[in-house]
């Protein structure tokens, strides 16, 4: 049977975001690890450092997304996944060769500056495919980022305690070239500029990132993020500290693993659910729940039992990513969708920026086990403050 266009672009989208999110993974379990190599820190000085190294590509991508999504509606989107995807390639080859933490941050910066695959390519998709599959289309696009991870930090740990951690970044760089040949060569993009040769300008970002529909969105998306990066530093310091003599690494890849894996059955359930309840009463539930699943891990005395507190708090985050992508794509008209998206990841990235930098300030000042909690306690005030801010959104399905 022949595939209708939008199908095979993407089935493409899919295939290569799942290449290039395992890719962005590997780094995930010996970040800070890496980072102890080139100053000899503290597992709190490398929580901090780490946090900084983070938040840098983050602010980076904060302010560069929205600029992307002008250029994307106003060029097309196929390029933008392109820029992102190659542009990512080359900047983590060039971490292998961070001499000290001071090229490592400026790496990372210019990783958020050029990379940001999962708008560009949830940007290219909302355009390709019809508004009735918006939500199948945004949940394989989830399956994957959710898939990537999952496969990605086991094998990231796996080959940075096998070949040093150096060299896994140049493997990196070469799975994200592989990814960005398949979105070159299988994606075809139709692309036709607005009507009347009109496209976003930066005047049109205020105008639809303040807007009653948007703009509590955006701040929705901004804080629902900063959470899980407050621990994300955190967790291969942690297991280090549980078995200093183990293979850190590996163990810590296995603790992102096993989340990512969690997190993608909670993502085809989330899939059937949005076709039976509101994308807002999903993300907020979602959104309590898993800041008590958050709590746990302060108590872990083993890593066995940090690895499973770690599964376990990606229970309900595909509820999360599912509900705040359709909703992004159901709000605005098929000609502001790479806007919107830019939108969006500009305050994904700021959320991004701005938790680890606070992780890492906090494990600094108070130890690793008390950042699980304050993360929790963010993830349940998220949720209320979505279903104080949602209101618009309240009648939305998937």
């Amino acid at each position: 049977m022949v595939l209708e266009s939008w199908r095979r672009n993407l089935y493409a989208i899919f295939v290569a975001e799942l290449v290039v999110l395992t890719g962005f993974s590997f780094a995930n379990p010996f970040m800070p690890l890496f980072i102890q190599e080139l100053g000899n820190f503290t597992n709190e000085q490398a929580a901090f450092w780490g946090g900084i190294a983070s938040g840098a590509s983050g602010i980076a991508m904060f302010f560069s997304a929205p600029l992307w999504g002008i250029i994307a509606d106003r060029w097309g989107r196929k390029p933008m996944v392109l820029r992102a995807i190659f542009g990512g390639s080359t900047v983590l080859a060039l971490m292998g060769l961070s001499p000290n933490i001071y090229y490592l941050i400026g790496f990372r910066f210019a990783q958020g500056v050029l990379s940001g695959t999962v708008a560009a390519a949830s940007a290219l998709v909302a355009a390709l495919t019809p508004r009735n599959k918006m939500p199948f289309a945004m949940g394989l696009i989830t399956l994957a980022m959710f898939t990537g991870q999952t496969v990605g930090p086991f094998l990231g740990g796996f080959l940075a305690d096998l070949y040093g951690y150096r060299t896994t970044f140049f493997i990196t760089g070469a799975l994200l070239f592989i990814g960005g040949l398949v979105v070159l060569f299988l994606v075809k993009e139709n692309f036709q500029r607005p009507a009347g040769g009109h496209s976003a300008s930066p005047g049109d970002i205020w105008r639809l990132a303040t807007s009653k529909k948007i703009f509590p969105l955006l701040l929705v998306l901004g804080t629902l993020h900063i959470a899980p990066q407050m621990v994300s530093p955190i967790i291969p310091l942690f297991i280090r500290e549980l078995d200093p003599e183990g293979a850190v690494a590996t163990m810590a890849g296995l603790a992102f693993s096993f989340m990512g894996g969690v997190a993608i059955l909670s993502t085809l359930a989330a899939g059937r659910l949005g076709e039976r309840i509101t994308m807002k009463k999903m993300l907020v539930f979602s959104c309590v729940v898993t800041g008590l699943l958050y709590l746990p891990p302060m108590w872990a005395g083993t890593v066995g039992q940090i690895l499973i507190f770690i599964a376990l708090s990606g229970l309900f985050k595909g509820g999360l990513m599912v509900a705040s992508n359709a909703l992004i794509g159901l709000s605005v008209p098929l000609t502001q969708q790479g806007l919107a998206y830019g939108l969006g990841q500009s305050a994904n990235s700021l959320g991004n920026g701005l938790g680890p930098m606070i992780g890492g300030s906090l494990a600094n000042l108070v130890g690793l086990r008390p950042v699980f909690g304050f993360a929790g306690l963010f993830f349940i005030a998220v949720g209320i403050l979505a279903a104080r801010l949602l209101t618009g959104q309240s009648s939305e399905k998937s």
